[in-house]
């Protein structure tokens, strides 16, 4: 069984970890980590390898999203195609900037790509809400998720 933690103890664990670490540690840790997960799903899921997976990133404004952008980086870093779907008015900009330099696309989750994406994708991460969500998801993510 995996013990479950209510968002004012996380929200205290993050607070005190980022007193103790530079600035972008704990997210970097986050997306390696997510990234770690992700390879390994690739690999052993059935497509066998990273390089040529087709990898959707369903981006929330948060900093969630910057996880999964940074993830999606080092994804495309090792050969993935890697499209972020961004959903709401910001988008993590460091995160987004990380995965065009290494060669994935950011775009608008309005954008008719987004979803001819999720048509074909060996794998889909989700980085629409965090720790601050509330139940229920907004029509486009709904949509997109679906």
């Amino acid at each position: 069984m995996r013990p479950a933690y209510p968002v004012a103890a996380v929200r205290r664990a993050e607070a005190a970890a980022m007193d103790e670490l530079a600035d972008g540690v704990l997210m970097a840790r986050a997306s390696a980590g997510l990234a770690g997960v992700a390879v390994r799903m690739l690999v052993h899921g059935g497509h066998h390898r990273v390089y040529g997976a087709r990898v959707v990133l369903l981006v929330g404004p948060g900093a969630n999203g910057g996880d999964a952008l940074f993830a999606g980086a080092a994804l495309a870093r090792r050969g993935a195609q890697v499209q972020a779907c961004c959903l709401g008015p910001t988008t993590h900009a460091g995160g987004a900037a990380a995965l065009r330099e290494a060669g994935g696309d950011v775009l608008d989750a309005g954008d008719p790509a987004c979803l001819d994406a999720l048509g074909v994708a060996d794998l889909v991460l989700d980085g629409i809400l965090g720790i601050g969500g509330r139940p229920g998801l907004r029509p486009m993510a709904a949509m997109l998720v679906q």
